[in-house]
C-alpha cells in the first residue's frame, strides 16, 4: 500500500508540475503574439480623413438652399381660414379628412431640391384645399338647407289646422 500512496503523490506532484509548467508554456505565447502585434506599424488612416473631406465638400456643392418661406406663410394663412370657419356640430367631415390626409402625403413626397415638383405639389395642394374649402362650402349650406327644412316641421307641428 505504500508504494501506491507513494505514486499517486508523484504523480499529483507531475500533474501539477505539469499545470504550472503549461501556464508558463501559455503566457510565453500570449506575450510573443502581443510583441509581434506591437511591433506591427499601425495603419495610415490619412487617406481616409482626405477622401472624406472631398466627398463632404463635394455633397455641400450639391446641397442648394431653398427657401420655404412663402410655403410656411400660405399654410399659415389656411391655417387661420380654417380657424375662422364656423362648422356646426354634427357635420361629416369624413371627406375633407380625406382630402387632408391626402394634403399630408403630397406634403410629405415633396422633394426640396428640385423646384418644380415643389412648384407641382404647391399647385395640388393649392387645388386640393380649393376641392377642400369648396366641400365644406356644400357641408354648410346643407346644414343651412336642413336647419330651414326642421323649422318648416316645427311650425307645420305647431299649426293644429295644418295636420
Amino acid at each position: 500500500m505504500k508504494i501506491m500512496d507513494k505514486l499517486s503523490t508523484y504523480a499529483a506532484l507531475i500533474g501539477v508540475i505539469g499545470a504550472i509548467g503549461g501556464g508558463f508554456y501559455t503566457w510565453g505565447q500570449f506575450n510573443s503574439r502581443l510583441d509581434a502585434i506591437e511591433a506591427t506599424p499601425p495603419v495610415n488612416l490619412a487617406p481616409l480623413k482626405d477622401k472624406d473631406k472631398e466627398l463632404n465638400a463635394k455633397v455641400e456643392e450639391k446641397i442648394q438652399p431653398v427657401d420655404l418661406t412663402s410655403v410656411f406663410s400660405q399654410i399659415g394663412k389656411v391655417r387661420e381660414e380654417i380657424a375662422m370657419l364656423d362648422i356646426p356640430e354634427g357635420t361629416d367631415l369624413t371627406e375633407v379628412y380625406a382630402q387632408i390626409s391626402a394634403v399630408k402625403q403630397s406634403i410629405a413626397s415633396i422633394k426640396i431640391p428640385n423646384i418644380d415638383g415643389l412648384k407641382k405639389d404647391i399647385k395640388e395642394i393649392r387645388n386640393s384645399l380649393s376641392d377642400m374649402e369648396k366641400n365644406i362650402a356644400i357641408a354648410l349650406k346643407e346644414n343651412e338647407v336642413q336647419d330651414v327644412m326642421i323649422e318648416e316641421i316645427k311650425l307645420a307641428n305647431s299649426n293644429p289646422l295644418g295636420n
